[in-house]
């Protein structure tokens, strides 16, 4: 079989190729009207792709067309400069990943499929999340910190015909792992997941209504107004102009305590995040006080 065969058959059979999509289709016709000289070689085996009687430029092109068709690497052996399956579309430029994502229910191994063929260690987390975050690429977060050149981060980019789509941009030679998450429906009742740090200078989630600067008691009672159920974070502060918050019963809170703001924490829950009073006590030790993430949970 000669190597135009094979490319021919590589189109046929691979696994991720674009389901023989019109250019796959345009691509594989181009190749098999190509005459080809089925001579033998005087030490045996057909003529090899530097043989054929074709320019070399266009010989290199078909190549990398294949390449790029079919979602694999080069003949260098490198990572592949862009990937697609069911669930993502990644195409990689240098240390930008632009990333389309149209299927978020799907299992997260399907994500992991095309970070990785782009030669990222990515583990994908699929979590819950409020119904206009479905889709939302989340994160990324690196297990120890991230103590290498360059940055990494996640941009949204509008406007978007799927699901989501958006700019990753991180060194292409980190050897580290990074978690990302891919934000699903969350069912009634189930937390959302959240990569975003609670801002300060406060946040409203009850729609028509300032949360900010009212007591603890006014503004649970304009929730169970709406039929919501509350939960409660104290917000502390943290020398030189830090802070953090935790989650607390509601025994830990008193009425007259203020609100700083109100984020939802799911379908039936709005969070309260109050300024602890004087009967707070001293402030714990942040790394105690500090709850599991959506990237801590092993199930994925």
């Amino acid at each position: 079989m000669s190597d135009i065969d094979n490319l021919v058959r590589a189109l046929d059979l691979a696994p991720h190729a674009p389901e023989q999509g019109p250019g796959a289709r345009e691509l594989r016709a181009a190749i098999t009207a190509t005459p080809v000289s089925r001579r033998r070689l005087p030490g045996g085996g057909a003529l090899g792709l530097r043989r054929l009687r074709l320019p070399a430029l266009a010989v290199a092109v078909t190549v990398a067309a294949v390449a790029a068709a079919i979602g694999v690497g080069l003949p260098s052996g490198g990572p592949a400069t862009q990937y697609a399956n069911a669930a993502v579309s990644i195409n990689r430029s240098g240390d930008h990943f632009a990333v389309t994502i149209t299927d978020p229910t799907a299992d997260r191994r399907r994500f992991e499929e095309a970070f990785g063929a782009v030669g990222l260690n990515v583990t994908v987390k699929v979590v819950p999340m409020a119904p206009d975050e479905v889709g939302k690429l989340i994160g990324p977060i690196v297990p120890g910190g991230f103590t290498w050149h360059g940055s990494i981060g996640v941009q949204a980019v509008r406007p978007c015909a799927s699901a989501f789509c958006g700019k990753v941009w991180m060194p292409s030679d980190f050897p580290g792992r990074v978690v990302f998450g891919v934000g699903r429906p969350a069912r009634p009742g189930e937390p959302y997941a959240d990569d975003r740090l609670y801002n300060p200078s406060g946040e409203e989630s009850l729609e028509g209504y300032t949360s900010h600067g009212k007591t603890v008691e006014a503004v649970r009672a304009e929730a169970h107004r709406r039929g919501l159920k509350v939960g409660y974070r104290l917000l502390w502060s943290l020398p030189p102009g830090g802070f953090f918050d935790q989650p607390v019963p509601a025994t830990r809170v008193k009425d007259a305590w203020v609100v700083d703001g109100s984020r939802a924490h799911s379908s039936d829950t709005v969070d309260l995040y109050v300024i602890p009073g004087p009967e707070a006590g001293p402030a714990p030790d942040p790394l105690k006080a500090a709850t599991p993430q959506w990237y801590d949970d092993p199930t994925g």
